[in-house]
């Protein structure tokens, strides 16, 4: 009786583990909509004017909406009838949507797309074209009403709950860049489509008073993790983001209450201890370091996130998991996690995180006595030598090149460049305003 009871549960947990790799393993629908706004005006006047495929986007002014027409698209060809036939008189932004659409179909996220958590849910990718309304003086919330995001919506469809994900790509976030736009474009969604096959519930205040991060600035855990991971995303597509992402980190930005952040020396005793995975930087760099340094480093790393992927995921409950998954790299890992770290962990919060291991204990062994730096002597305020990139709609930048071209960034201008500054008004945790059903549209992830 026994020997059946210990059969009929590994028949059960072999249905399981079935059941799981077939949905790990399903590559989920991927569709492309064109978008093209066709009106803008007062919210009530445009919603008795909305015509055939138009809907209704409010603007985060609470006044004025935009009619927006919306069409699959069927092939490149069809692309870029749509946006006028011929390739030349593109915009610098519609050229973006051209090469992030021939961007999406790289073989590398066809070997993710399986990867994705829900194999009844979908991808659509939303290329929104802003063409004519970028000035901000005439549309003065035109970057945050278009900006880049990954929305994952739950439907109740045949008896479960699936999930979507809608990744829209405007260069909103652009504006001004010229030529230069469409690889920023492409980058962005890689970062999206990065968010897209993670279930992370980021924290209602994840990213601090302005709802704002940035590459080297400390957030809470959950915000920390998935924006990490998606830089690492980003990073297996454009290498070179290691090198700009470490750079990042000569500072550590921390948020006032007040407004704004002061930058600090990033070994300089403003983080401590675990405080160091709150950096998104640290994160990714963690991830990539795994993926390059151990054999088949980057499979590894995917099939660990993917086997224990859910809402509450976070660097230390990831390493843990990682370790348990691959006993015999558990000496790389610490080796990464103490360096990216900045050697700041002490053995005991090293092992907390790691988990019980031989080769934990034999990499802890090789440290010495070091116990972490217990640093917490008062540091001024830095400014930053180069500023790192925000992701999520912050401080914006209104200027005039010499040739009296504006431009609008998320960075200063060249020194000596005189510019206006208005703060952006980022999309809510649970993308949603506060009167509109969060069903509709739960989880928004910048």
């Amino acid at each position: 009786m026994i020997m059946r009871q210990r059969h009929g549960a590994r028949l059960v947990l072999a249905i399981l583990f079935c059941t799981f790799a077939s949905s790990l393993f399903a590559a989920v629908e991927l569709s492309t909509t064109y978008s093209v706004i066709t009106r803008y005006g007062p919210i009530q006047e445009l919603k008795s004017a909305v015509g055939s495929n138009e809907t209704v986007v409010a603007s985060k002014d609470g006044q004025n909406a935009y009619l927006v027409r919306s069409v699959r698209v069927q092939s490149e060809a069809h692309l870029l009838q749509l946006m006028g036939g011929n390739e030349s008189n593109l915009t610098d932004l519609q050229r973006g949507l051209l090469e992030t659409y021939r961007f999406s179909s790289h073989q590398r996220f066809n070997d993710l797309k399986p990867r994705y958590p829900d194999a009844g849910g979908s991808i659509k990718i939303e290329l929104a074209d802003i063409t004519g309304y970028e000035d901000t003086g005439r549309y003065p919330k035109v970057s945050d009403d278009f900006w880049p995001q990954n929305a994952r919506i739950y439907r109740y469809e045949n008896g479960a709950y699936n999930i979507h994900s809608e990744i829209r790509i405007s260069g909103s976030h652009c504006i001004g860049y010229g030529p230069g736009a469409a690889e920023q474009m492409k980058g962005t969604y890689a970062h999206e489509f990065g968010h897209a096959l993670d279930l992370t519930a980021i924290e209602p205040d994840g990213y601090g008073f302005d709802n704002s991060h940035y590459t080297n600035e400390k957030t809470a855990p959950k915000a920390s993790f998935a924006e990490g991971f998606a830089e690492f995303i980003k990073a297996l597509f454009f290498p070179e983001e290691e090198n700009r992402t470490r750079n990042s980190l000569q500072t550590v930005k921390i948020e006032k209450p007040e407004g704004g952040y002061d930058s600090y020396p990033i070994a300089g005793g403003q983080l401590t201890g675990e405080d160091y995975l709150n950096v998104e930087a640290i994160n990714a760099l963690i991830f990539t370091r795994l993926s390059k340094e151990l054999p088949d480093g980057e499979k590894l790393v995917l099939d660990s996130f993917s086997k224990h992927n859910n809402r509450e995921n976070r660097m230390a409950v990831f390493l843990q998991n990682f370790v348990k998954d691959y006993p015999e790299h558990a000496f790389t890992a610490a080796q990464i996690l103490d360096r990216e770290t900045f050697g700041n962990l002490s053995n005991a919060q090293m092992r907390t995180i790691l988990g019980q291991s031989s080769n934990v204990d034999r990499y802890l062994a090789s440290r010495g006595s070091t116990t972490g730096s217990g640093n917490t002597q008062t540091v001024t305020p830095q400014n930053q030598a180069s500023p790192a990139v925000v992701h999520r709609p912050g401080t914006i930048y209104q200027w005039k090149d010499a040739n009296g071209n504006m431009h609008y960034t998320d960075s200063p201008p060249p020194s000596g460049i005189e510019y206006t500054i208005r703060r952006g008004s980022a999309a809510s945790f649970s993308g949603h305003e506060s009167g509109k059903p969060p069903s509709s549209d739960p989880f928004n992830i910048d």
